[in-house]
């Protein structure tokens, strides 16, 4: 048996060529560049797909000299780890106490080491001094009793003795006086000396005092700077645990894996090829008769795919201005990126081609013929039924399931995230059996019942199928697709562009038509290079005073789809919130400002905006934010609007435009004596006030009140105010002064006309800080006796 050479790649380290974004999918198309082939039979796997691909969608081609022989998809779990791939970091700061130590007392300062240096002299002193007098005090004894001992000794020359005891008695007197002489000297220099040892002995105290309150403001701001620290520790802390759980979040537990079996053959000279057979081999990337026939065979691969779980939606932010007239819109993208992919360094197109386009079970109904019968005379039907037939309202009933947004079959939870239970062999079994009974159950609704959901709730019913069973017990590896034959899983991928690389024995099969249903990105070939779109400078694009500016998209729009390429390369990472990306800036001009006054309900003068699009671009449906004059009002829906169109958007109550809206008039009408009729005359009014500065310009408003319509022949409703006033007549110049002629005498003009159901509309043309007073009187004639009520 052939040795299989096998090598796999993940697909996080595959280049990402281009991200081409639906609004409820994305198609990936990630490159494999200059992989090693050896002469033989090659397996390349590409491990680690989003489990919310669509397993139908998956593409391979490439070039290189080699055969795709069979492509195996199998989704398994996902055996990374998650610490290997995302590992903790060890440079977390240590919480090391910075606090010095206790320090001793304050030194002693010079002067002071030199005073006491001194004391200790003097104290020295004393004591010499001390030590005279106590030795001439001593001396003195011993002289006294040699005195008292002469009358006691025999043959003394008396006058001798007298002499050497007063000579002696003067040398100790003159010691005795000397030591105390200087005992009194040094005491003076002692107390001097303590003195000052005592002014800077304070000195050091009030010192070490300062340095005291100086330590405990040092230790306050050290204690500060930690506790900063540590709130600063936290919230790194914090910001890990959160990238952490976001990381889990997308973290996946299935995987999609691609198998790619191709045969590799060496590189021949040119001329041994002059006879081969045409085959579905790739022609060689150095076609020369010198090629090295040892070197080992190259091919370049393409994966494409499309997955859920990823998409973009119109954003907007319009600025209105009533002073120009004018309107500016920025028109962004809101990009979301929830699988488990990255897609680094990649063009991202947008693209406006809904899935709704992929359901190829979507065909054009045929009317069947709508028979109808008399029922039976004993048959509960008492009334006729034929407004609508049992075909019609089955085709309503699928129409209004296809309209709802299709529901995730598989919960998030199945896919992503980290699971730490580990199930014992037993209750791995009992799943095991549960879901294989699951499955036998889902397989045996009827296919069309499968059908009239959405088109792509059956790709999700089949990917919940998987997910089941691969939660139940993992799969066996396998050739096939799912425990197919590996060829149906081969056919499933159709020949490769160009014809040269991949199966030509089957024609490509219904599901892989799925892929066509997104559309070829504009200006982006199947596989290869992409030609360059040039941009075309829009007419109603008017830059503004500088300022910061975004980069704008390229558009361009091919056939139902409209593509917008974002400029320069974009990482788009999985995040749990969108990110925006601005696809164009548009100025439009001449907007219509109107106010609309239902005083009868409300007196109040909503206003509403006329934009009329004047760009090439077509603007989805899709939130926006709304600032009038400078002052944010909030959020609203922008609806759908193509080139050249218009849209309308209320703007709210505007309060520079006052209403007052006084109770109804009644009267009764002039009638003759023996008149049978009963006659009543209602006088309604309603004054309309523009308080805005005389400067101002003038104001649209469109007045709305109603009169009664008769349904009984015998009551009359008859219009006295506006005179003339007909039904789909023309209109009737109507108003006057709400201030009398000298405030109101130029407040501008109103018509009137009177429409179908009796509404009295009145178009108003209202100069700035004037008012203006609006009557509507009629007549309800009625026969003596009877009353009108409301139907």
């Amino acid at each position: 048996m052939d040795t299989v050479n096998k090598t796999e790649y993940h697909v996080r380290d595959l280049a990402t060529r281009s991200v081409t974004l639906f609004p409820s999918r994305a198609q990936v198309v990630r490159d494999l560049k200059d992989v090693t082939l050896k002469p033989g039979t090659n397996e390349i796997a590409i491990l680690g797909l989003t489990p919310t691909v669509d397993e139908s969608t998956i593409k391979v081609e490439g070039t290189g000299s080699a055969v795709i022989s069979n492509i195996a998809i199998e989704l398994l779990p996902n055996r990374d780890i998650f610490q290997d791939v995302y590992p903790e970091s060890d440079d977390e700061e240590m919480d090391v106490d910075s606090d010095d130590s206790e320090e001793d007392d304050v030194a002693d300062s010079p002067e002071l080491e030199a005073l006491r240096t001194r004391l200790f002299d003097l104290r020295d002193e004393e004591r010499r001094a001390k030590e005279i007098v106590e030795s001439a005090a001593s001396r003195l004894k011993i002289l006294d009793a040699f005195g008292n001992s002469l009358d006691r000794k025999k043959n003394l020359n008396i006058t001798e003795g007298v002499d050497t005891y007063r000579d002696e008695r003067d040398k100790v007197f003159q010691d005795h006086m000397t030591g105390i002489i200087r005992g009194r000297e040094n005491a003076k220099h002692l107390a001097a000396a303590l003195k000052e040892e005592a002014r800077l002995v304070k000195l050091k105290y009030k010192e070490a005092a300062r340095l005291a309150r100086e330590k405990m403001k040092s230790h306050k701001v050290k204690e500060k700077k930690k506790q900063q620290d540590q709130r600063r520790r936290a919230e790194r802390q914090k910001e890990k645990q959160r990238v952490l759980k976001e990381r889990q979040r997308f973290w996946p537990k299935l995987c999609y894996s691609v198998r790619v079996t191709l045969e590799a053959q060496a590189f021949s000279p040119l001329s041994s090829r002059r006879t081969s057979v045409s085959s579905d081999t790739a022609q060689p990337l150095v076609a020369t008769a010198d090629a090295d026939k040892g070197a080992s065979p190259l091919c370049d691969l393409s994966l494409t795919y499309v997955t859920s779980s990823a998409s973009w939606a119109p954003s907007y932010d319009l600025q209105l201005s009533t002073t120009t007239n004018n309107a500016v819109l920025c028109y962004d993208a809101s990009i979301t990126n929830q699988t488990s992919e990255t897609w680094t360094n990649c063009k991202v197109t947008l693209s406006t081609s809904q899935t709704t386009f992929a359901g190829l079970e979507n065909e054009i109904p045929a009317l069947k013929t709508w028979k109808i019968k008399l029922a039976p005379k004993n048959s509960v039907v008492k009334e006729n039924n034929v407004t609508s037939s049992n075909e019609e309202r089955q085709h309503r009933a699928e129409w209004l399931n296809m309209q709802q947004p299709p529901q995730a079959h598989v919960p998030q939870s199945a896919l992503f995230g980290i699971d730490n239970s580990a199930a014992t062999p037993e209750a791995a079994r009992a799943e095991a059996m549960r879901q294989r009974m699951r499955l036998q159950a889902h397989a045996q609704f009827p296919q069309s019942m499968i059908q009239q959901s959405h088109p792509f709730q059956s790709m999700e019913s089949h990917r919940a199928m998987q997910v089941e069973a691969m939660q139940a017990a993992p799969r066996a590896g396998g050739g096939g697709l799912f425990g197919q034959p590996p060829q149906s899983s081969s056919a499933t991928f159709g020949n490769a562009s160009g014809g040269l690389f991949g199966l030509p024995s089957q024609p490509p099969s219904a599901p892989a038509q799925n892929t066509m249903a997104f559309g070829k990105p504009s200006g982006i070939s199947a596989f290869g290079s992409s030609k360059p779109v040039e941009a075309e400078e829009e007419e109603t694009y008017t830059p503004d005073q500088e300022a910061l500016d975004f980069q704008e998209s390229v558009m361009e729009e091919t056939g139902f789809t409209t593509t917008y390429d974002l400029p320069g390369a974009k990482t788009l990472p999985p995040r749990p919130t969108a990110s925006k990306q601005r696809v164009a800036r548009l100025t439009f001009s001449n907007v219509a400002f109107s106010h609309t006054v239902v005083a009868k309900y409300k007196p109040a003068a909503y206003l509403k905006a006329k934009v009329r699009n004047g760009s090439r671009l077509t603007l989805l449906k899709g939130a926006a934010g709304l600032t009038l004059d400078g002052t944010f009002m909030g959020r609203t829906k922008l609806p759908r609007c193509s080139a050249g169109d218009l849209f309308s958007l209320s703007l709210g109550i505007d309060p520079a435009i006052a209403v007052n809206y006084p109770k109804v008039d009644v009267r009764r009408a002039t009638t003759g004596f023996f008149s049978k009729e009963n006659s009543s005359v209602y006088s309604r009014s309603v004054t309309i006030a523009n308080s805005r500065a005389s400067a101002g310009k003038p104001v649209s408003v469109v007045v709305l009140d109603q009169v009664p319509v008769s349904e009984d022949e015998r009551l009359k409703v008859d219009i006295l105010a506006p005179k003339g006033l007909l039904l789909d007549g023309s209109g009737v110049a109507d108003g006057r002064p709400a201030r009398g002629e000298k405030e109101d005498g130029q407040w501008g003009k109103a018509t009137a006309i009177l429409k179908k159901g009796g509404q009295v509309e009145w178009s108003v043309t209202l100069n700035a800080g004037k008012a203006v007073k609006l009557g509507l009187e009629y007549v309800v004639a009625m026969p003596s006796g009877d009353s009108a009520v409301e139907c």
